[in-house]
């Protein structure tokens, strides 16, 4: 139901504006410039990255799935869908599930996964450690958590610290419903016990592989949510999560533009300093424009080019850069269009555009 009723989510919201493979690029969490924009542009920053691990060949296949069910609409040739009207009410139960609810994608992509595998090894071991048990087969084998686990140890030593993460984990376990934190639980492991695969807890939740994953991450976000409106409570889990990148920007790259142009290079300057062709500076601007509410983009399109480019995504219902393109004066580029496209919430009403 709920990795269904996600896809149908973003299909209603982007309908032909974009090909099955654009949603497919949002929820694994594609770091592109495309779809971070497509989150936000469509309202669906909630399910950026939240299927990191989902295979093409399996999403095509979940897809070709709800088509023989007649809940999507194939239209066209080239991979773009509408929901059927036997979807909505499959939608709608999906909009009341706690799923739906709890997922916060864009915010905390990465950062969910890598405190999950923390948290898991950092509990196996003082779980061992606490019956003096110091050899034990490691349940997440990835050498980074492995380090970060024998750094925490290093600097927190053995002395307390079970009991406190035992107490921070009660208590932000105590403010999820009892079968989120039952889920929870079941996946952690301690001495002489190992948690529950993804498979184990489908099978005990009677539910699908795919939604058990949906269902984990959903807590997950939860759980992060709630430690991040009391911080002072939770010492200890805190340190389980990765520290906001200072480069605030997608890649590194558009960060080294970003700092140029603010030094007052042109951009055939920072092009030409770089090495690198001018459209991907203008690449770089885009990525700038879309990470940085407060970048000006009117130096690049005037404020009568931006009302064109809004009142031909209006007029046309669509976010297509091509028809956009089309119904604007010749003298308008693609690079200024995807520029107001980053602030089109800003400038077009929702009521004004329904695609």
């Amino acid at each position: 139901m709920y990795v269904e009723g996600i896809l149908l989510d973003c299909i209603d919201r982007i309908r032909t504006n974009r090909s099955i493979f654009g949603i497919y690029h949002l929820i694994t969490g594609k770091k592109s410039i495309q779809s971070v924009h497509d989150a936000r542009i469509f309202q669906l920053e909630k399910y950026y990255g939240i299927y990191a691990s989902l295979s093409r060949q399996h999403f095509i296949q979940i897809i070709r799935d709800m088509k023989k069910k007649g809940w999507i609409i194939e239209q066209g040739p080239d991979d773009y869908y509408m929901i059927s009207s036997a979807a909505k009410e499959l939608l709608q139960e999906y909009y009341d599930s706690s799923v739906y609810t709890n997922l916060n994608g864009l915010m905390l992509s990465g950062k969910d996964i890598s405190f999950l595998e923390r948290l898991y090894l950092l509990v196996q071991t003082y779980s061992n450690l606490q019956a003096n048990h110091y050899s034990f087969i490691p349940i997440i084998d990835n050498p980074s958590v492995t380090y970060w686990v024998k750094q925490f140890y290093h600097h927190n030593g053995k002395e307390r610290v079970a009991e406190k993460l035992y107490h921070e984990l009660h208590h932000v376990l105590s403010q999820l419903s009892n079968k989120e934190a039952v889920i929870f639980v079941d996946r952690l492991s301690g001495y002489q016990h190992y948690g529950m695969s993804i498979d184990q807890l489908a099978a005990k939740y009677q539910s699908s592989h795919d939604d058990m994953k949906i269902i984990l991450i959903a807590i997950t976000h939860k759980f992060l949510t709630i430690m991040d409106r009391n911080q002072e409570n939770y010492p200890i889990l805190l340190q389980l999560i990765d520290k906001p990148n200072e480069n605030k920007f997608i890649t590194n790259t558009a960060n080294l533009t970003y700092q140029l142009y603010m030094n007052n290079f042109s951009l055939e300057d920072i092009a030409q300093k770089r090495d690198l062709k001018l459209s991907t500076i203008y690449d770089h601007i885009v990525e700038i424009a879309l990470y940085d509410p407060d970048f000006d983009i009117q130096s690049f399109v005037s404020q009568e080019e931006q009302v064109q480019i809004v009142q031909a995504v209006k007029n046309n219902q669509t976010l297509k850069l091509k028809i956009i393109k089309e119904n604007c004066s010749p003298s308008i580029d693609y690079f200024q269009i995807r520029l107001v496209l980053t602030r089109l919430k800003e400038l077009l009403p929702e009521e004004d555009f329904h695609v």
